[in-house]
């Protein structure tokens, strides 16, 4: 069996191509943070294990690239690959984003004992809006018009205490169709948490809300038809309906 050139290959990372080996193995280590991931998800035939074992052999030696790397390329979607492998958490902490807005909520919730009894309990939710002015991440598009601010935010699991930083779009971050500046804008946490969940019900339909980490599940009223599209979740369903988080 005639042994592969892997360095003279070019490879795909987070669907672009042309990116030479060790552009990949660096986006790679960057993207993974352990080698077990990375297996888990590109090496998916037998064809690839020698690959994977190839990779494996030198993954510590792998410097994983930096925002500062990212920042250098001139290709708007070559820079787009390094972001979305060096993670929104980190971009966030290293580009100096300023926090809009902060919100702690006061919350009531069930969970189960082991006897399968409904508990509830009483804790503390904290949600933070931050801004990433679009200048830090990009240049004038080849139409020449200005980057968009970048938006995300950031929450914590209540029951793991892990941090999580999630990408929002303007208009829920800032209630405005049209973002243009920050003039008389509302920033709101909680309404862009809200946004990050998508049902295909109703609000109105929708009784009670159970979220077990990325996985919503919505207890309908009686007759309640799905559609055929998923909607984002306003702050107010959210505040209302959600009954259960673990």
């Amino acid at each position: 069996m005639m042994k592969i050139n892997y360095s003279q290959q070019v490879y795909t990372v987070s669907n672009r191509g042309g990116f030479t080996l060790s552009e990949a193995l660096s986006l790679w280590k960057a993207k993974y943070s352990d080698i077990k991931d990375l297996k888990k998800e590109m090496i998916t035939h037998e064809s690839l294990e020698d690959f994977g074992n190839f990779i494996e052999e030198m993954w510590d030696s792998i410097k994983p690239v930096t925002v500062e790397q990212a920042l250098a390329r001139d290709n708007a979607e070559e820079r787009r690959v390094f972001f979305d492998c060096i993670g929104i958490q980190e971009l966030f902490k290293q580009l100096n984003p300023t926090l809009r807005d902060r919100q702690v909520i006061k919350k009531k919730r069930t969970k189960w004992d082991d006897e399968h009894n409904p508990v509830e309990y009483e804790f503390e939710d904290v949600y933070e809006l931050y801004e990433i002015d679009g200048h830090k991440m990009f240049e004038k598009d080849r139409w020449g018009r200005e980057p968009n601010p970048v938006f995300a935010v950031r929450c914590w699991c209540t029951t793991t205490n892990r941090e999580y930083w999630l990408y929002v779009d303007s208009e829920a971050a800032t209630g405005e169709r049209w973002f243009l500046s920050s003039d008389n804008v509302t920033y709101d946490a909680i309404r862009a948490i809200a946004w990050t969940i998508r049902v295909d019900v109703a609000e109105e339909q929708i009784e009670k809300l159970y979220r077990q980490g990325d996985i919503i599940v919505a207890k309908l009223k009686d007759k309640s038809v799905p559609v055929s599209f998923l909607r984002h979740l306003s702050k107010e369903a959210y505040l209302e309906k959600m009954y259960s988080e673990t």
